[in-house]
């Protein structure tokens, strides 16, 4: 019978190497990778604060173990159909943060919410009830004052971080739809709260900015990735330049063109309260949502 047995083939492949030898039953197997150096896409702005990102990190994190839930003390509304309430919160390094919270009576659903950025003093608890009644929770907070020897600005601006995330904590608000309004000496804490909160659903700046604190505001202003609206004043060009540019650039990365990706619009308009409620009211009312149905 003829023999069919054929020699062993050894299949070789100039570009595949060959597999390395098995260790030895008692040689532990090293499983480490080699360092990997990721180098940033571009190197950090010249006219940012050193370490601005690392800064606002730490800042903010040592902020996470103090409660900011606001304490809520009842007050005197001037309309039946709203309730009035004093609000206290824990700011920059817990100090005290007053306010007043307005929301619509027996409001049946989770209310989209209007955090309302105004100096402290008397004026502050002042024509409260432009918002509420079109079903809105609306806190206004008395901020401290700016501190110009600081170009961090880190009191008013936590402060302005802390008023966005008390209201959140409310069961009455949703916090997927928390817009933020900053007015005259402290407008400028509206661009800070946007560009360390990217998920607001808008802001509104109607007040100047300060020379101060211009490099922080330009970089909080390039990272935020809310709408904007401002009016004309002091630093009102420089923001409507740099309002979502890193998102821009990211973008460009992407897909080759440069533009505008984040809503930003520079308003005349003297109504103010009918400007205010028009913008509040296009990015945080639910438009469009999905009612199940069941088939019959």
């Amino acid at each position: 019978m003829p023999d069919f047995d054929l020699p062993p083939i050894t299949a070789f492949s100039p570009s595949v190497p060959a597999p390395a030898a098995s260790p030895a039953a008692d040689e532990p197997i090293d499983f480490a990778l080699p360092l990997v150096a990721v180098t940033p896409a571009a190197a950090p702005a010249a006219d940012e604060p050193e370490d601005f990102d690392l800064f606002w990190s730490e800042t903010l994190a040592a902020h996470r173990d103090i409660e900011v839930a606001p304490v809520l003390t009842a007050a005197s509304a001037r309309s039946r159909d709203l309730t009035k309430e004093s609000a206290t919160f824990a700011g920059f390094e817990g100090r005290p943060v007053t306010g007043h919270l307005i929301t619509p009576v027996s409001a049946a659903t989770t209310l989209p919410g209007l955090v309302e950025l105004r100096p402290a003093g008397t004026a502050a608890g002042r024509d409260l009830d432009w918002l509420a009644s079109g079903g809105f929770a609306h806190l206004v907070v008395e901020l401290h004052p700016d501190d110009l020897d600081d170009p961090y600005n880190r009191g008013a601006f936590t402060d302005a971080v802390r008023s966005v995330q008390a209201l959140r904590t409310l069961a009455s608000v949703d916090p997927s739809r928390v817009a933020v309004l900053g007015t005259g000496p402290v407008a400028a804490a509206a661009v800070a709260a946007a560009g360390l909160l990217p998920d607001l659903a808008c802001a509104m700046v109607e007040g100047d900015i300060p020379a101060a604190h211009k490099d922080s505001l330009v970089a909080f202003a390039r990272r935020a990735s809310t709408p904007l609206q401002l009016t004309q004043g002091a630093g009102a060009q420089v923001l409507l330049e740099e309002w979502g540019f890193n998102a821009a650039l990211a973008l460009a990365a992407m897909t080759g063109s440069v533009e505008r990706v984040v809503e930003c619009a520079l308003t005349t308009e003297s109504d103010v309260a009918a400007r205010r409620t028009r913008w509040i009211a296009a990015h945080t009312r639910l438009k469009n949502v999905f009612v199940p149905q069941v088939a019959s």
